[in-house]
């Protein structure tokens, strides 16, 4: 009896169908998330190495030079390496599931639009209390893809310090509230960067939304005049 041999590269019994690779399953859809990681890195490398960056590329709100809107954001504090490990952390738990929704170019210019917003919120809140403090990390800019995958998947659920189950709106609304109640404190955390980068977020999401219903609406309305 003859027996069919097809390519350990393609599924069985579906020749010409490739099997997925590592690299089309997980690094692909998601090279936009990885490629911030890897980001924020080497930029930790190079804080420790050379810390005369600090003065140069981190958000100083006395004298923000356009470019620390943006640099300040790949940057975090090399005394503390949990600062590093735990935004990192939060970007791939909610990164990695919000990139593939939206595709890494609408996922990178929300990172980067909503880091630039918690900028300009801290800033803006450091020349109301006369705080000169200079901020670094992404956080604002985790904030904003932490709010529009809660408004966008509401029903993800989550766990709160590692082992309370909750669902992720829940989680924004409750963190947002955090920020809000410390947002005058002195506790070297950037609460109003957190709420200006998580605004950013809820607008994209409101961005996505609409593009949705204008596609929804497009389908149903082709569907119509053909005849289905």
């Amino acid at each position: 009896m003859a027996q069919k041999q097809y390519n350990s590269s393609y599924y069985v019994g579906q020749p010409g169908r490739r099997e997925p690779s590592i690299i089309e399953d997980y690094l692909k859809p998601n090279i936009a998330t990885y490629g911030i990681i890897v980001a924020c890195v080497i930029v930790y490398v190079w804080e420790m190495i050379d810390l005369d960056s600090l003065t140069l590329m981190a958000m100083r709100p006395d004298r923000p030079w356009p470019w620390m809107f943006v640099t300040s954001i790949f940057m975090h504090s090399w005394v503390d390496p949990f600062h590093l490990l735990f935004n990192m952390l939060m970007l791939f738990m909610f990164g990695v599931t919000l990139e593939r929704m939206v595709g890494s170019w609408r996922y990178l210019g929300l990172f980067l639009a909503a880091g630039i917003a918690g900028n300009i919120g801290y800033v803006l809140f450091c020349l109301v209390t006369g705080s000169t403090d200079p901020a670094i990390g992404a956080s604002g800019a985790i904030y904003g893809v932490f709010a529009c995958l809660a408004i966008l998947a509401p029903q993800i659920r989550v766990y709160l310090f590692f082992f309370i189950p909750l669902r992720i709106f829940h989680a924004f609304i409750l963190y947002a509230a955090i920020d809000i109640i410390f947002l005058n404190t002195n506790d070297s955390i950037a609460h109003a960067a957190h709420l200006a980068g998580a605004l950013a977020g809820v607008a994209f999401a409101a961005y996505i939304k609409r593009l949705i219903r204008k596609r929804q609406a497009y389908a149903v309305s082709y569907e119509f005049d053909a005849g289905y």
